[in-house]
């Protein structure tokens, strides 16, 4: 038989072909255009809709229970499905026990999954009873530390609003922890201690009625030491000092102040613990983070007790908390001095100035740093060093029995030196060596003749010329006559440049008459005469050194500026300039000789005498040195109050320690 009833002619995938458009009973069309028997790939496993064949509206859905991915087909026209199978409300056939696995003739419990309010998946149970599924159902919760009935809680049924194991007396602290089954020559057992860890303590007879005033309890949690404890009264304050065992946990809940409403610090302890007596935090940080987090809420905890060590953190404190060190690990005796709680600010701190604590926000609400000491770290670069910094703080901040060290400072910074004067542009030069002159025809010296003088050394200081002065350039000699004297080196109004050399004197050859014996003319190099007090030639004098600059101030203040979370060091004044020297003066020109002709006897010429030498120039004075710094200082309490006339926190019973300051910085040369 063909299932085809009716087809024409169709494009389909781009081809022309025959499709079917209508089919015979239990056929239906398909995309491909063919006719395939109905329901052919109902409740199939599948992964995507390709899996479910190409009927037209067959696609992969989510299965039932334990059903996995199904196919499911669309009902027929007027709702039409298989026996054993319902038109759903999308017009697809879907099983009418709920469950493709689950027949009329079955009877079983299938697991299934739910999805708690987070998302995630939970294990659950359903039931197949003869074609009728039930819905999914969670276990109930078991102590197991699983969430076992999907609720997105764990083991709620047996912890109380703190999250301790306390609600159940078989399974105290934790699960399976069976007070029961433990029996002491003491007494029974109960689940109690700790609120936050609770364990198998002494059953009192004082506290089955609640506790009061009088009681006698098991505070330090030791069965061999019976119901130790009277309760002296309901409120525990920290404190006081050097009190231990009932004196100081007067309320008998296992430590100093009021276990509920406090957290507790110890160097063994976890930040991921409750911060409880016997599960302490590690921190005081996060301590004070979740006591901050807790204050306004229901159950608040605003105290944080710290017990001896030394704790290497930056503390920020906030407003509305209360920090006490000075405890034994058990936080059953307080004695800051034997019990030292040190705070050290690590070398990396990111306080301002290596502060070990510093407020986090003002202290707008009560709060309390007690007996603990405090140790800046040293400063890096030029910082000052403090050990606690209070920034805004007001009379709702007390301090009390603290310690504060501060660390080193650094040292100020010195002063650069001043640069160098400048130095000659150029050297002075020597004079021309002496030589003989030249004559004309006559044996006359010309009037050409001249010896150049040295040029002196050239330099300019600002707008001052210092060069020096030009030797003398001596020319034909005359005798008894001068030859040119140097001219003057050049400076400033105050410090004129030296005088140029006088020149030396001219002197006369041949020698006649009776100072030459036995001959006419005495003519030999060494037969000269020369004038009366004669005079040779002279230097320039040296021109007047610059001043040397005036030494820079000390700092007005040593102390420094500090501004909210910065300081900056005093500065001292700065020297003074060095002045610049004046310019030598030139030297004078050497004297020559005049030498008369005296054909065949005396045929030497004139004699010219050397140039004289160019004078030094001054050099330029240097630069001021730049101004050191003061010394950073140490201060082991800094606070930095807002405004004038604000309330100022109480401090009591403090001991403050700076370190020495910093060195202040040296001046510059």
């Amino acid at each position: 038989m063909r299932p085809v009833v009716a087809s024409e002619c169709r494009v389909l995938e781009g081809h022309a072909t025959c499709a079917a458009t209508r089919c015979v009973a239990g056929f239906v069309l398909t995309r491909g255009g063919r006719c395939a028997p109905a329901f052919d790939h109902l409740c199939l496993t599948c992964v995507d809709d390709d899996d479910c064949g190409d009927v037209e509206g067959a696609r992969c859905v989510a299965g039932a229970g334990a059903d996995g991915s199904r196919c499911a087909e669309p009902c027929l026209d007027g709702g039409v499905c298989p026996s054993g199978y319902d038109c759903s409300a999308d017009a697809v056939c879907v099983p009418s026990g709920g469950s493709c696995d689950c027949d009329p003739d079955d009877a079983f419990d299938l697991a299934c999954a739910l999805t708690d309010p987070a998302g995630r998946v939970c294990a659950g149970d359903q039931t197949c009873d003869h074609g009728a599924l039930s819905s999914c159902v969670a276990p109930s919760e078991a102590c197991n530390e699983l969430d076992d009935d999907c609720d997105g809680l764990v083991d709620e049924d047996y912890r109380d609003a703190r999250g301790a194991y306390v609600t159940n007396i078989h399974h105290c602290g934790a699960c399976g922890v069976d007070c029961t089954i433990s029996t002491v020559p003491e007494g029974d057992l109960v689940c109690g201690g700790d609120a936050f860890a609770p364990s198998c303590v002494l059953a009192c007879p004082d506290a089955s009625d609640g506790i009061d005033v009088g009681d006698r309890v098991d505070g330090d949690r030791d069965i061999a030491t019976g119901c130790e404890c009277t309760v002296r009264a309901p409120l525990d304050v920290p404190g006081p000092v050097g009190a231990s065992g009932e004196a100081l946990d007067v309320n008998c809940d296992g430590a100093d102040g009021i276990v509920v409403e406090s957290f507790y610090v110890a160097n063994d302890g976890d930040d991921a613990w409750p911060g409880s007596p016997t599960r302490p935090m590690k921190t005081i940080s996060a301590a004070l983070t979740a006591a901050r987090a807790s204050v306004g809420s229901g159950t608040a905890r605003p105290h944080v007790f710290v017990a001896t060590g030394t704790y290497t953190e930056l503390v920020r404190m906030p407003s509305g908390v209360h920090l006490h060190g000075g405890y034994r690990r058990d936080f059953l005796a307080l004695d800051p001095n034997g019990f030292v709680t040190e705070v050290r600010a690590p070398i990396a701190a990111s306080g301002p100035f290596g502060a070990a604590l510093v407020l986090a926000e003002p202290t707008a609400a009560a709060t309390t740093i007690g007996w603990t000491r405090f140790v800046g770290a040293d400063a890096g670069g030029a910082s000052a060093s403090v050990a606690m910094m209070l920034d805004r703080p007001s009379s709702g901040l007390r301090i009390e029995g603290c310690e504060l060290v501060a660390g080193t400072p650094a040292t100020g910074r010195s002063g650069a030196r001043g640069a160098s004067g400048a130095s000659p542009s150029s050297s002075a030069t020597v004079g021309a060596a002496p030589r003989a002159a030249v004559e004309d025809a006559s044996h006359v010296c010309l009037a050409s003749n001249r010896v150049q003088g040295g040029v002196g050394g050239r330099n300019t200081c600002g707008a001052t010329d210092v060069s020096g002065g030009t030797g003398g350039s001596p020319v034909c000699p005359v005798f008894a006559a001068f030859a040119p004297s140097g001219s003057a080196g050049r400076g400033s109004a105050a410090t004129p440049g030296g005088g140029g050399g006088a020149g030396g004197q001219d002197s006369q050859a041949p020698i006649t008459g009776s100072a030459c014996p036995n001959q006419p003319v005495c003519c030999g190099l060494a037969d000269f005469t020369v004038p009366s007090n004669f005079q040779t030639p002279s230097p320039g004098s040296n021109g007047r050194g610059g001043s040397s600059g005036a030494s820079g101030g000390g700092c007005s203040d040593p102390f420094g500026v500090f501004a909210s979370t910065s300081w900056t060091p005093a500065t001292a004044a700065n020297g003074s300039s060095g002045t610049s020297g004046s310019g030598g003066g030139g030297g004078g020109g050497g004297g020559g000789t005049e030498f008369d002709f005296s054909a065949g006897a005396c045929a030497f010429v004139d004699g010219l005498g050397g140039g004289g030498g160019g004078g030094g120039a001054g050099g330029c004075g240097g630069d001021a040195g730049s101004a050191g710094t003061s010394g950073a200082p140490s201060v082991a309490l800094l606070m930095i109050v807002a405004s004038a006339g604000a309330s100022m926190p109480t401090i009591v019973g403090s001991r403050f320690v700076p370190s020495d300051g910093g060195r202040g910085g040296d001046g510059g040369a």
